[in-house]
């Protein structure tokens, strides 16, 4: 695995709403511009979703891509 791509694209999920929402419907998709193996994807598809969102909502504002507009 190539544990550098897997928690870029993990680290912009918990600071990146709509991006996160992406993962979660379509992680392949989702994924696309990152050089990931199907084990990696897979992996990323298996990834406790209520868990993701939580962590993200526990997450200070100031981090989040979305901060200022409401939401996280």
């Amino acid at each position: 695995m190539s544990q550098e791509a897997v928690q870029q694209v993990i680290g912009r999920a918990i600071t990146d709403a709509e991006f996160r929402q992406q993962l979660i419907s379509d992680a392949r998709t989702a994924c696309a511009d990152y050089q990931l193996n199907d084990e990696e994807l897979a992996a990323l598809e298996a990834l406790d979703h209520e868990s993701l969102k939580a962590f993200a909502g526990q997450l200070d504002a100031r981090l989040s891509k979305s901060a200022g507009r409401g939401f996280i």
